[in-house]
């Protein structure tokens, strides 16, 4: 898996805020034929039928309002399959149909009355 920091991730069509350095993970998911097994000798059978891209996403502390910028992109069920922006592992900017998992929030409260979100995170996974 690619480590790498993007400057400028865009979700829907929408910016997203910044994510974390080294926040987002790239990881290449090889797909087998329906047919793919081992035969009795143990030897592997199948093909590649397609490489798809997953990416995990991880942003730094963030306002109530970036976390809804984040949330409205990714969590539309009329509209599950969304395009997504990014610099991949080669510096290469691309632009893939990705749909996403269940995001994770942790709501921090500090002196004053103070609040925001933390360990904000979300897979996207290539359709």
């Amino acid at each position: 898996m690619a480590n790498i920091t993007v400057s400028a991730l865009y979700i829907g069509g929408k910016e997203m805020p910044t994510p974390a350095l080294e926040g987002v993970t790239i990881t290449r998911e090889k797909v087998w034929s329906s047919d793919t097994g081992r035969s009795s000798s143990g030897k592997m059978l199948g093909t590649i039928v397609a490489i798809k891209s997953k990416l995990t996403i991880k942003w730094p502390v963030l306002t109530f309002d970036q976390v809804k910028t984040i949330e409205n992109a990714v969590s539309d069920a009329d509209d599950p399959f969304v395009t997504v922006k990014y610099t991949d592992m080669t510096g290469t900017t691309v632009t893939k149909t990705m749909y996403f998992g269940t995001p994770t929030y942790t709501l921090y409260s500090g002196a004053d009355g103070f609040q925001y979100v933390k360990d904000v995170s979300v897979d996207g996974i290539e359709q």
